[in-house]
């Protein structure tokens, strides 16, 4: 008794532990928050965000450009010069010369040299830039989140749409089943025709096809959410939303993004930035420049006790100016030139965002008329296929004509779940254009 006991304790663990790897979701708001926090795209944008910060920390820097080069060296000249001298200098005869030999055999230099820039444009325009790149990477990350929103959206709706179909597949299998049983009944009894039997057969053999390829594109989809969301193949996943046909028609849905152009118009002052860097790449640098050097010479050895350390220092403005080249001209001109391709670029992605944002409200309005009349066609040919299997019952109504009504009702009520899933998602598109912005 005591092993069961273990026994069971062990089983209830193993299926909580198992259970808890298990990820549910049962709105699309609660999957959008765990691929916020999870996915790799989103990831890789944050660090672009911080590296874009720290690039603009840089070019604030840089605005003082302040430079220490410092430098310290140990010399031993193995060999000094000789320098000849009149002789008689030293007692010698007129006319001759003494080799003399000068310098200091041991050196040794150490070199502070500080320079700050009080005036340098092109530090100004990479400030400028970088604050731009700055803004631009945020909004590229808005437009990489907002594309990988809609993809989850769509897989998304197609997950509720698959698992409506595959339920009512299901259910007119055993419809399917029934009728390929009353045509088997009838053949032994001499009422049909083997054709009548096959149609059956063959009908039932469709649906059990189509229903099997329903449940991999079920499983299809569920992987293809897995890699946008990053969720890990090993862990179980499931949209627990069901279909909801009750979607009332929402006249005020308006789109308003604006994010591509916002980027095409941070991509602009870009251009400008880089032809106004190349201008003022023309114009003479200002610079507060010092040194402090300290130098020891001795004839023993390095860092001779009996020898003093030498100081020197200088401080002043040193006036750096570029020489006009042809190279310098001709990015000039190419900077400008591509000025004018962005300011173009701009103006057309302008009219293509408002266009999108049009086409959407459009597509919108487009699924909702068709999941209107694909509700009105299911209603009619389910109403069809009720008075063929009357008639058939009633002996006045063939069997063919029977399964091709029953045909038409299950194609029109998978095309409905289709149309719901293309309305929902249409409607979320417009959604998350208007939320991510």
């Amino acid at each position: 008794m005591k092993q069961l006991l273990m026994l069971f304790g062990f089983l209830l663990i193993n299926q909580f532990a198992n259970a808890q790897k298990k990820l549910e979701f049962n709105t699309i708001d609660s999957l959008f928050k765990y691929a916020e926090n999870h996915s790799f795209s989103i990831k890789t944008g944050e660090q672009q965000v911080l590296l874009a910060k720290w690039e603009k920390i840089s070019a604030q820097a840089g605005l003082v450009n302040f430079k220490m080069q410092t430098s310290f060296s140990l010399t031993d000249n193995v060999k000094l010069p000789v320098t000849y001298f009149p002789a008689e200098a030293f007692g010698g005869d007129p006319g001759t010369f003494k080799e003399v030999t000068t310098g200091q055999q041991y050196m040794g230099n150490i070199n502070f040299a500080p320079q700050i820039d009080i005036i340098n444009p092109v530090s100004w325009t990479k400030l400028k830039s970088a604050k731009i790149n700055s803004k631009l990477t945020d909004i590229n990350n808005l437009i990489v989140k907002k594309a990988l929103f809609e993809s989850i959206s769509a897989s998304y709706y197609n997950i509720i749409s698959l698992k409506e179909q595959i339920e009512i597949s299901q259910k007119n299998l055993f419809t399917a089943d029934t009728l390929q049983t009353i045509m088997q009944n009838k053949y032994t009894e001499g009422i049909v025709r083997q054709q009548d039997l096959n149609d059956a057969t063959i009908n039932k053999l469709s649906l059990a096809d189509k229903l099997t390829q329903l449940e991999i594109s079920l499983n299809q989809q569920y992987y293809a959410l897995k890699v946008l969301c990053d969720i890990p193949q090993n862990e179980e996943l499931a949209i627990t939303e069901n279909a909801n046909y009750n979607q009332p028609f929402n006249i005020g849905l308006r789109a308003n993004n604006q994010l591509e152009h916002k980027s095409s118009l941070l991509k602009v002052d870009l251009a400008k930035e880089d032809l106004r860097a190349n201008r003022l790449a023309q114009y003479p640098t200002v610079s507060i420049v010092a040194y402090d050097g300290w130098q020891q010479n001795s004839n023993n050895q390095f860092f001779d006790s009996n020898s003093n350390w030498v100081n020197s220092q200088y401080i002043g403005l040193r006036l750096s100016m570029p020489f006009p080249d042809i190279s310098r001209f001709t990015l000039t001109k190419s900077a400008k030139i591509n000025k004018t391709i962005s300011e173009l670029d701009a103006e057309h992605i302008k009219h293509e965002n408002d266009v999108a944002n049009i086409q959407l409200v459009l597509d919108y309005e487009k699924a909702y008329s068709q999941f209107k009349t694909a509700n009105q066609i299911y209603l009619l040919k389910e109403e069809n296929y009720q008075m063929a299997s009357n008639q058939f019952n009633a002996a006045i109504l063939s069997s063919d004509k029977l399964l091709v009504a029953f045909d038409d009702m299950l194609v029109s009520q998978l095309n409905y779940s289709a149309a719901l899933a293309n309305l929902l998602y249409t409607k979320s598109k417009i959604e998350i254009n208007n939320s991510i912005q």
